[in-house]
């Protein structure tokens, strides 16, 4: 028989477990290892003061900071001391800063997430009680807690982007505005006027936002094996993700299983007062909110 049962994982689910998993530890860690990588999201990126919505703020870099920080790179070609060899000093400076806030922003991250440290039966600080191995999961994180502390089974767990036990494995961490949502920044009306060098540095900040773009649509396509398998789901448990639009594409798709729409639905709140919030935002991700009910994370 097919498992009934389909928990969603998101990184609350570390939190209660204990793990220091938070993206306010990952900005602490960045911070102590790479200050350049620190110094661009800091300068760039509308991040809250504690990282929360870093995904989100990729997607939202300041381009005109940017320029206007970098601008002194680009001198006038009238200048005196002007030479050919600084022709592409302004492009260069702005190809280091946007690297910095795609490849080495996930690469620290990636860091970070295997540095993690994570509980066993024997040094787990609390456990769920009735937490169902023989389900499926489908797990946002990047950490082996289903498997380590609950013997899950590495087969019944999809993890959507990446295993941090997997050294070989990417992982994922992006905005999800679809590049082609979003006007080229030399779609203008006055392109021939605009300084070459500033039409390339616009070229290569078009280049970051497709980079930092979560391509949530090829990840689906990928494991469309485990989707069709959800053919048997009465139940689907949400443990500890936060129901953001930045994941809206996997509940759509999940939800495209008939089993899964019609499924009771289970969100783990720590208070009553979180269950209206996540009411609403279960609305917009298209779950049916009159088969969803909160429960308690110490009734689980």
């Amino acid at each position: 028989m097919k498992p009934q049962k389909l928990y969603v994982i998101g990184n609350g689910f570390d939190l209660w477990h204990g793990i220091p998993s938070s993206l306010a530890r990952f900005k602490q860690y960045v911070q102590a290892t790479d200050r350049d990588v620190y110094r661009e999201v800091e300068d760039y990126l509308p991040t809250q003061e504690d990282w929360s919505d870093l995904e989100r703020a990729l997607a939202d870099m300041d381009v005109d900071a940017l320029i206007d920080n970098l601008g002194h790179f680009m001198g006038s070609y009238g200048d005196e001391n002007w030479s050919d060899a600084g022709h592409h000093d302004f492009q260069y400076e702005v190809q280091n800063a946007v690297e910095r806030l795609s490849t080495g922003l996930r690469l620290r991250f990636s860091e970070w997430i295997r540095k993690l440290p994570i509980p066993t039966p024997a040094t787990a600080q609390k456990q769920l009680a009735t937490l169902d191995a023989d389900s499926l999961f489908f797990t946002f994180n990047y950490t082996s807690t289903l498997s380590s502390l609950y013997g899950v089974p590495s087969e019944r767990i999809l993890f959507i982007h990446g295993c941090a036990d997997l050294a070989d494995d990417d992982l994922v961490l992006g905005h999800a505005w679809h590049p082609q949502t979003r006007k080229s920044l030399n779609d203008r009306s006055d392109i021939e006027e605009i300084d070459t060098r500033l039409i390339e540095a616009n070229d290569i900040i078009d280049d970051y936002f497709s980079a930092t773009f979560k391509r949530s649509a090829d990840l689906i396509a990928q494991h469309r094996g485990f989707f069709d398998a959800l053919t048997d789901i009465e139940q689907v448990i949400v443990l500890g993700h936060s129901l953001s639009d930045v994941d809206a594409a996997y509940f759509m798709a999940l939800l495209e299983q008939r089993s899964v729409a019609q499924a009771a639905w289970l969100i783990a709140c720590r208070s009553p007062a979180d269950w209206p919030e996540k009411k609403l935002l279960l609305t917009y991700l298209g779950v049916d909110s009159n088969r969803a009910v909160p429960v308690a994370w110490d009734s689980l």
